[in-house]
């Protein structure tokens, strides 16, 4: 598929990146661990509407995203729905990376904001933590329909659900159409090994495919379990405990990357997040792994690669194509005193017409984690998308420490490829 400037201007819609990101299959590589997770969900009981207490106090941390208008936005409807009800709403934002930790110390203390915004597994890291939002979560389905599975899977501890399903963050690969022409690419890559072959075409031109191999909490493990999976390796068995990582299928995915890397692709494990952003943005590379916030920055701030900036779903490996994206949940903690609060200000937010407004601000940045219900997307300008992914967002694996999430497919990555490059070095000495 061509993607000359002329083709970029044509424009897509927000609905196209979820696509190209995976977001809007079906199929999961590894229903097993969801399975593991808790069954998938189904109507519940009669549900009773959590109702505000005027007087009260709510705080609630989450991360700073890279779209700040829907930062404001999410702001906005939480300062309003307070006024509205009586409440003080105060709303803490840090960065993913601060998040992790912030989280640790207030369930260490057992005292913090009442609600917290849960990245990935973590209500199955800090269970005891997380009060039981079973009645919400039922009243959501009732309205939205059943859950996505992955947030299914990361919410719900044992058949009870600890977090309200709040949002999926897709990553998709970011190019310079420009630059993949000059290099002799006409099209962003369909398998891994074509991506190596890519990667040393764009090395060649001095603004290289680049990715993160540290431990970026979104960045790095949206890339590397993908490719992990792409090779037919896991990290759990079927059983969703027993590690399995030590596998011919893990070494292949490591003996790609080696290769990659050899050939062209620059990885950098000093890397976190938005590192990968402002080398994008300062005209360093020519693509990247990332959400849709590379293109939305340049569109509405930068105004310098609009119409050479095109996305892409993540290449195929020997068994397959996958994806993984960032996902975010909503707890509400055991020490708030206002906890039906809290459970009444979430049900507000997800309301289709508010977390319509929130979506369309976001402007493709984030989907919504119900499955029958994805807010309606409009169209807006960039680069053409895929039309389609044949992969799925998939679930990374069972709970761990931040290191431990951020951590294993990654540091095998980064491991293999030093051990090889040592062992080479003390060859030639």
């Amino acid at each position: 598929m061509p993607h000359g400037n002329k083709r970029a201007k044509l424009g897509w819609s927000r609905r196209d990146f979820l696509k190209t990101s995976g977001v809007a299959a079906a199929a999961l590589a590894f229903p097993e661990i969801i399975i593991a997770c808790g069954p998938q969900s189904s109507g519940g009981p009669t549900a009773t509407i959590p109702k505000p207490r005027k007087g009260a106090s709510i705080r609630l941390l989450q991360w700073t995203s890279f779209v700040k208008p829907a930062d404001e936005e999410f702001k906005r409807q939480a300062a309003e729905w307070g006024a509205a009800n009586g409440v003080t709403v105060a709303i803490e934002t840090v960065t993913g990376d601060q998040l992790q930790p912030k989280t640790a110390a207030a369930v260490e203390a057992s005292s913090g904001p009442d609600i917290i915004q849960m990245q990935y597994a973590w209500p199955q890291l800090y269970t005891d933590a997380c009060l039981d939002v079973s009645n919400e979560v039922n009243i959501l389905i009732g309205k939205l329909g059943k859950p996505d599975p992955v947030n299914e899977a990361y919410c719900k501890v044992n058949g009870t659900w600890r977090a309200i399903p709040y949002t999926i963050v897709p990553n998709a690969w970011t190019y310079r159409t420009d630059y993949f022409q000059q290099a002799g690419v006409t099209s962003f890559p369909k398998t891994w090994d074509e991506l190596t072959t890519a990667a040393a075409k764009l090395k060649a031109t001095g603004k290289p495919i680049s990715q993160t191999d540290g431990h970026a909490y979104g960045d790095s493990l949206t890339m590397w379990n993908p490719v992990l999976w792409g090779f037919g390796g896991k990290e759990v068995n079927a059983d969703g405990k027993t590690v399995a990582i030590n596998s011919k299928e893990t070494r292949d995915a490591i003996k790609w990357a080696q290769g990659a890397v050899k050939a062209g692709l620059v990885v950098h494990p000093e890397w976190l997040d938005p590192d990968n952003n402002q080398a994008y943005h300062a005209d360093r590379i020519s693509g990247t792994l990332n959400g849709a916030s590379i293109y939305i920055r340049e569109k509405i701030e930068f105004h310098k690669y609009t119409d050479v900036t095109n996305n892409a779903p993540m290449p195929s490996g020997p068994k397959g194509t996958f994806a993984m994206n960032l996902i975010f949940n909503h707890a509400v903690m055991k020490w708030s005193p206002d906890a039906e609060t809290a459970k009444a200000m979430l049900l507000a937010l997800m309301e289709k017409d508010q977390y319509q407004k929130w979506t369309t601000i976001a402007a493709g940045y984030n989907a919504g984690p119900f499955l029958p219900w994805r807010p309606r997307l409009q169209q807006r300008p960039q680069a053409e998308g895929v039309s389609g992914c044949r992969g799925a967002g998939q679930v990374a694996g069972l709970a761990g420490t931040a290191e431990q999430e951020d951590g294993p497919v990654a540091d095998a990555v980064h491991r293999g490829r030093h051990v090889r490059q040592g062992a080479g070095q003390r060859r030639r000495r």
